[in-house]
């Protein structure tokens, strides 16, 4: 029987996915994401990185900003806000001025044209290049790549500027001194975007030291000056907001990786990047291939996805507040995934293939079924926290149906389970031995389930939270 490639039907599946979900929260929940907004909107309005103006006629409130001057800045990477200007210029037209009745508006089309749509623009490239319905699901939907393309954070779109970058280097036997400044020019923008892509972009610099020496200083040149243009604009940037060229550098605190850290953020059921997706543990398989092991493109990768992760551990201790996911660990994905799209994990076996992504689709998408930011003191958060505020107290997601005044409820949350179940069925109706890989989707949801909802985890911690989330949506 010839196998059938719905790659397109996933990418449509997405995008009624990202279109119907709209995660905008009352009482200041989308705060982190509407600084970078205001940040935007500042720039345009009054010319200035002072948020004062566009908070006071908006009337919303913002996380990660500090007092100076009498001003109110951001402290976040200002890429974001910076490449949405013309986004935020066109908006404009249609909706007016800035103002409470329309900052979701604004807010939506911000997050789905610089979160979503990045990574929609991805799965098509790689559905053009012909790789299959399961590596492109795992991309779009099992990953917390998924959760995040659907919040207006910068992590995704830096992400997956990293990975292009990566790709125009590595995946040519001949590197040439312009494609190198190319591919430094998309990481100096990820840069921008999110601090953490400095450390991936250093090991693919150094990587170009490994390639042949004919024009090898001329790489190296290019590569620097693509990265150039990105670097001063951000020292100039910190330099007039907050009075140092070197302010987004803090080195108190960065440290050793510690073993919590690295337990935490690896396998750990509250941000493990392994718990949420364990469909990414066939791409650190796929890293100790003999036939890839000599190769520099895959030494620079292994180094990338290693060195990442360290950096991001030794860091852990500044990262708080709420979480859909491990958001600072996204950089790495695309680079897990690799092997995915290159066709190296698909002769593994597919009853494995099918109960790991069934368990990380389930893992991924839970926290998008009911208020999806779980603070990160919960260890268990998924048992904890997110399943109680769906089953107990009837806290369904938030969706396009409420522009139309339909309530919050079971009715206009089906959509959104009938897109998942859509994506199960896809990707088993391409995979190659349909019944182990359905065996295995099933006895993944089996086990996931167990988990989710016959035991009782910590129910003590959580029950404050769970009180201030419920009620704030009179629940």
């Amino acid at each position: 029987m010839e196998r059938t490639n719905s790659g397109l039907v996933l990418l449509v599946v997405f995008v009624l996915f990202a279109l119907y979900f709209v995660p905008f929260y009352p009482e200041g929940r989308t705060r982190f994401e509407l600084t970078d907004w205001a940040t935007t909107a500042a720039l345009v309005e009054t010319s200035s990185f002072d948020l004062s103006e566009v908070k006071k006629s908006s009337k919303i409130e913002l996380e990660s900003v500090v007092n100076r001057e009498g001003g109110i800045y951001s402290t976040k990477a200002p890429g974001l806000s910076l490449f949405s200007i013309p986004v935020y210029v066109v908006s404009k037209i249609f909706l007016g001025e800035p103002s409470p009745g329309n900052v979701k508006i604004y807010w939506n089309i911000h997050r789905l044209l610089l979160s979503a749509l990045p990574l929609l623009m991805l799965g098509g490239w790689l559905y053009n290049r012909e790789v299959d319905s399961f590596s492109l699901a795992a991309l779009l939907f099992v990953t917390p790549v998924f959760a995040y393309s659907l919040f207006l954070y910068s992590h995704v779109i830096a992400a997956l500027l990293a990975y292009m970058g990566f790709r125009l280097i590595y995946d040519y036997r001949r590197v040439t001194p312009e494609t190198c400044f190319s591919a430094a020019f998309l990481l100096g923008v990820a840069v921008l975007c999110e601090y953490a892509v400095i450390v991936p972009s250093i090991v693919i610099g150094a990587g170009l030291l490994f390639t042949d020496s004919l024009e090898r200083f001329r790489r190296m040149l290019f590569f620097a000056s693509g990265l150039l243009p990105s670097l001063v604009l951000l020292v100039i940037q910190q330099y007039f907001v907050f009075g140092s060229p070197f302010a987004f550098v803090d080195f108190t605190s960065i440290s050793y990786p510690s073993l919590e850290a690295i337990y935490t953020y690896s396998i750990s059921p509250s941000a493990g990047l392994l718990f949420f997706s364990p469909l990414l543990i066939f791409g650190l398989f796929a890293l100790s291939s003999p036939d890839s092991a000599g190769r520099n493109r895959f030494r620079v990768k292994i180094l990338i996805i290693l060195v990442t992760f360290l950096a991001v551990c030794g860091s852990a201790a500044t990262f708080s507040g709420e979480s859909a996911g491990p958001r600072y660990l996204i950089i790495i994905v695309p680079f897990l995934l690799d092997a995915f799209f290159d066709g190296e994990v698909e002769e593994y076996p597919s009853f494995w293939r099918g109960f790991l992504f069934s368990v990380s689709l389930v893992l991924t998408s839970v926290p998008l079924l009911s208020y999806p930011f779980a603070p990160t003191a919960l260890s268990y958060p998924h048992n904890s926290f997110w399943i109680p505020l769906l089953t107990r107290f009837e806290l369904y997601p938030a969706t396009a149906a409420q522009f139309y005044g339909f309530a919050q409820d079971y009715w206009t949350a089906a959509p959104i389970g009938i897109l998942l179940f859509a994506v199960l069925f896809f990707v088993w109706r391409d995979a190659k031995r349909r019944v182990p890989f359905g065996v295995g989707l099933a006895g993944g949801i089996a086990i996931v389930c167990a988990y989710l909802f016959a035991f009782s985890l910590e129910s003590g911690e959580a029950a404050e939270y769970l009180q201030e989330v419920s009620g704030l949506f009179g629940r």
